[in-house]
């Protein structure tokens, strides 16, 4: 067991690595003015409703004050806005802009590409139980660290 946690593990950094440096070098080579942590940020938000500053630098595991500069960063492309949130006023919520959106498409294209490209041919690769089995594995480690700050 021990082996197969280690080789799932290196695989995982592995794959997440690569597809940095390819979404890297694409986000460069199109000009864009966000960087790959930038963009996580973006399709964070674009899958997650009211969504605030706070709780997008816990999940991604960036400090608060990274997430409030690629905030402010995105706010200024016109990529995303943020408002206080009437319920808690400490709290800033994102949303994506009609802007932010258009890029977040464009990216995913650039995804499906990468992950076509990367899957071989007649593969049996079943994306959907092995999503399924890392959103569980997850929101397991986001339930844990929420657990142990708390």
């Amino acid at each position: 067991m021990e082996d197969s946690i280690l080789d799932f593990t290196t695989n995982l950094a592995i794959l997440h690595r690569q597809f940095q440096r390819a979404m890297n070098q694409l986000l460069e080579a199109d000009k864009m003015p966000v960087n790959i942590t930038e963009f996580y940020l973006l399709v964070l938000i674009s899958e997650t409703r009211q969504l605030n500053q706070r709780r997008a630098a816990w999940t991604m595991a960036v400090d608060e004050g990274l997430m409030a500069r690629m905030v402010h960063h995105l706010v200024e492309l016109d990529l995303i806005q943020k408002e206080t949130d009437p319920r808690d006023r400490r709290n800033r919520r994102l949303q994506l802009t009609p802007s932010g959106q258009e890029l977040v498409q464009q990216a995913i294209t650039v995804l499906h590409d990468w992950w076509q490209q990367a899957t071989p041919n007649q593969s049996d690769f079943d994306y959907a139980v092995i999503t399924a089995q890392l959103q569980r594995l997850s929101s397991r480690v986001l339930q844990k660290q929420q657990a142990n700050n708390h």
